[in-house]
């Protein structure tokens, strides 16, 4: 089999961070989140992208429908609300 040419990687000017914080709790990439103005709509969160020349960040996630990641969509921070991790029912004493 011969040998691909390969071509070597362009510098961007976007950078991405899979982390958020959001009134004191964190939110790693892969976390479920809502956004305000989507009614019904949950997603699944990928990360900050920052764009370097101009400073303009938003938040890349993926709508999630009928338990399947279906589009890539982004939207601006301050419409981000976490979703709470529900706890574990305590055991009944008796």
């Amino acid at each position: 089999m011969p040998k691909r040419n390969s071509v070597p990687v362009q510098p961007t000017h976007f950078s991405t961070e899979p982390y958020m914080e959001i009134d004191g709790f964190a939110i790693y990439a892969g976390d479920i989140i809502k956004i305000k103005g989507e009614y019904g709509s949950s997603f699944k969160f990928i990360g900050i992208t920052t764009n370097n020349n101009t400073g303009a960040f938003w938040v890349d996630c993926f709508e999630i429908s009928r338990g399947v990641c279906s589009a890539y969509r982004s939207f601006k921070q301050e419409r981000v609300k976490r979703v709470p991790v529900r706890r574990k029912r305590a055991k009944r004493v008796v």
